[in-house]
């Protein structure tokens, strides 16, 4: 063997093994990518989930929260209501003060009639309403003309129902 045999059979040897070699970690580097892949998936799916859940989360809170405005707007109807008949139907709120227990009930559901504001679906697609469920005459101070009314109303709004109670004192 001459020095420069030697030398290219070296250099073949060399180049063997380092092909051998390349071989060897263009194997690993496969699963390496497919596992890096994968997590990028399962973090894309995770975003989307919690998207989605917290889109739902918020749409359920407006709801909710457009309700309790509906309810609002319900109790803001009656005091119209109780106002305007005390400015200019004293007669009728006499009436209702003064009524024994059986009349009250008829004079109570008749004076709650009108506060209920119809379904319009055309704006929003959603059904909303408000209605008063409790009225009634507490207590009567004649002395110093003051009305005491238990008062409960309830708004809707796509589904989701608030009510709102509360203890009324008017003044005349």
């Amino acid at each position: 063997m001459t020095p420069a045999t030697r030398t290219i059979q070296s250099r073949d040897s060399h180049a063997s093994r380092s092909l051998s070699l390349s071989k060897g970690r263009r194997g690993i580097a496969m699963p390496i990518i497919f596992g890096l892949v994968l997590c990028l998936a399962i973090w894309v799916a995770s975003l989307s989930w919690t998207m989605t859940n917290s889109r739902a989360r918020y749409q359920q809170v407006l709801k909710a929260r457009k309700a309790y405005f509906m309810a609002r707007s319900g109790m803001q109807h009656l005091f119209l209501k109780l106002k305007t008949m005390q400015r200019h139907c004293i007669e009728a709120m006499q009436s209702i003060e003064n009524a024994n227990d059986d009349e009250k009930k008829l004079l109570y559901s008749v004076f709650i009639e009108d506060i209920i504001v119809p379904p319009d679906d055309s704006y929003t697609g959603e059904k909303y309403e408000y209605r008063v469920n409790e009225f009634k005459v507490e207590s009567i101070d004649h002395e110093e003309s003051k009305l005491t009314l238990q008062v409960g109303v309830e708004g809707s709004f796509g589904g989701q129902k608030n009510s709102i109670s509360r203890l009324i004192r008017i003044s005349r």
